[in-house]
């Protein structure tokens, strides 16, 4: 048997580095973990998916009303979130550490 430990070895499209975002849409703001690529800018990750991909997924995600009231309980948090990249108005990263200083 091989001793290498393999599980460390991923290939460059499974390697994700996540930021923090906040997403304003028309319903209500959802901040979530937003997974992109290491080493790409976090709006080079967004225009991007949002150009191609259907819906950007985030992670860790909590919800509430534009209002910054709760949302119904179950509905409050949740593990992910699809969000249509044609709903967001803003998105904003969350990370102490801003794309400027990179």
């Amino acid at each position: 048997m091989n001793e290498r430990d393999t599980a460390t070895i991923l290939p460059d499209y499974l390697q994700r580095q996540t930021t923090r975002v906040r997403i304003f849409t028309t319903w209500g703001i959802v901040e979530g973990d937003y997974g992109h690529p290491p080493g790409v800018l976090l709006s080079n990750s967004l225009r991007n998916a949002g150009a191609s991909e259907r819906y950007l997924i985030l992670t860790n995600a909590t919800m509430r009303t534009l209002d910054g009231g709760e949302m119904d309980r179950d509905a409050a948090s949740a593990p992910f979130v699809l969000v249509n990249p044609a709903q967001a108005s803003a998105i904003v990263p969350l990370e102490a550490e801003s794309e400027a200083a990179r």
